[in-house]
């Protein structure tokens, strides 16, 4: 019935191109509500980096951000994991409290870890660019 329609492949197209754009507006939605959770664990005196695991195929990926303070402690974190646009942000308090080399030199293989150690490294790097920076003034 709708095969027999001459307008049957523009009805295919239009719905494809409405899911498209659902799709482009929920993954907006969600990346908006996890730049707001992270702006919740910032603050004053705080570094705030976001690490991601680099999952095989079929493996959900895990973004996590962490804060630390001045001494390279980790004072608070989030993640948001999940294999939909529906995914929420969650407190995760795993790694309050560790200092950012030991995250960065742990042997931990899990995903989370993963994630993890690249926001430790970007945060070791940016504390230590802005203590160059301080010494030079």
């Amino acid at each position: 019935m709708l095969s027999s329609s001459p307008y049957a492949l523009g009805v295919i197209f239009v719905t494809l191109a409405l899911m498209w754009v659902l799709q482009m507006y929920l993954a907006k939605k969600q990346a908006t509500g996890f730049l707001d959770a992270v702006n919740s664990i910032k603050g004053p005196g705080l570094e705030v980096a976001i690490g991601v695991n680099q999952p095989k195929w079929g493996r959900k990926k895990i973004y996590l951000a962490i804060s630390a303070d001045v001494n390279s402690t980790i004072v608070n974190g989030l993640t948001l994991e999940g294999v939909t646009t529906f995914a929420k942000s969650k407190k995760v308090s795993l790694f309050n409290g560790k200092t950012l080399n030991e995250i960065a030199n742990s042997e931990n293989k899990e995903p989370i870890w993963d994630a993890a150690k690249m926001a430790a490294d970007t945060l070791i790097k940016k504390l230590q660019s802005k203590a160059d920076s301080n010494s030079t003034n």
